[in-house]
């Protein structure tokens, strides 16, 4: 079933690491914009974790996009949301992009509150 615009209401901008080197020559990982798309993003679940003796609080999150639009998201890249309910938090990609059977949406699982 294709996705209707009608629920591609948030705004996303994709960035992806780019190693780089400093001043003084050490690599450097920074995030680059590649694209900026719209997308239909829901809540799944969410917990608390502890990490280092420290109380970590994580969300999973579903993200839609058209197909051809999702085309530069790996598992390695981040999303970060411009509209909605989650404007101005960084979603963190935990694994590739899962077309539908017809190749007109991709799913995207992410955390918000991992770090990268």
């Amino acid at each position: 079933m294709a996705i209707s615009a009608g629920k591609l209401i948030q705004i996303i901008v994709i960035q992806n690491p780019v190693h780089i080197r400093d001043k003084s020559g050490q690599p450097v990982e920074t995030w680059v914009d590649c694209e900026t798309i719209r997308a239909d993003i829901r809540g799944r679940s969410g917990r608390e974790l502890m990490a280092a003796g420290a109380e970590i609080a994580q969300a999973d999150v579903r993200v839609w996009v058209r197909g051809k639009s999702g085309e530069t998201i790996t598992a390695a890249s981040r999303l970060k949301v411009q509209s909605g309910p989650y404007r101005g938090k960084t979603l963190n990609v935990i694994g590739p992009p899962i077309p539908d059977e017809k190749g007109e949406r991709l799913e995207i699982l992410c955390k918000l509150g991992a770090e990268k």
